[in-house]
């Protein structure tokens, strides 16, 4: 079975302060390249064919920590960036998510899940074994919105939104589906 190990980037200064950092070049935080290291380590033994990113710095930074241990070259895709806010919202305090505020945003929520689902496709018709995608927040949910086929609609909904650092699988077979969301380091901090 070969899967896509989606994983949003890790956390940032921006993410730490509630900024939205749309597409600025925030580096990780010490705390995002230690959850990414984490989950790095945890894929070490699974078999990555290629590794795929958003361009943005912050999910490339991501990328090359998870690819590392696999040898791999990161391959950024333009469709996997952040959701696109409106200038006024870029690098300011705030924690605008497309469905929440649509008004901060360039694009529709169905603009954004087609661009992403169009991302995630070209990757799977390129590859055939298991390969890593860094995307960021919004970019993630649409997609995992679109293989567990759940529409979005109305003022009132509850909608899957991964952590920073944190993994997802999708097995992709004739019908994809969700196996695991928003796997992270912190989930064992208490414990």
């Amino acid at each position: 079975m070969v899967c896509i190990f989606v994983v949003r980037h890790g956390e940032t200064l921006a993410n730490e302060r509630g900024i939205n950092a749309g597409p600025l070049d925030y580096p990780l935080s010490k705390k995002g390249k230690k959850e990414i290291a984490y989950l790095a380590k945890m894929l070490t033994n699974t078999k990555i064919a290629a590794a795929y990113s958003s361009p943005v710095f912050r999910a490339v930074e991501t990328a090359k920590i998870l690819s590392k241990p696999h040898k791999l070259l990161v391959k950024t895709v333009e469709d996997l960036t952040e959701a696109k806010l409106k200038p006024r919202f870029v690098g300011k305090k705030g924690r605008e998510q497309i469905l929440t505020t649509p008004e901060a945003f360039d694009e529709t929520y169905q603009e954004l899940q087609e661009r992403v689902v169009r991302a995630f496709d070209g990757i799977k018709s390129r590859e055939d074994e298991n390969i890593i995608a860094v995307s960021h927040g919004d970019p993630i949910a649409a997609f995992i919105n679109h293989v567990i086929e759940r529409e979005v609609a109305g003022k009132n909904y509850y909608v899957l939104h991964p952590n920073p650092g944190s993994l997802s699988i999708i097995e992709c077979s004739d019908s994809s589906k969700l196996v695991l969301f928003n796997f992270h380091r912190r989930l064992f901090d208490d414990y």
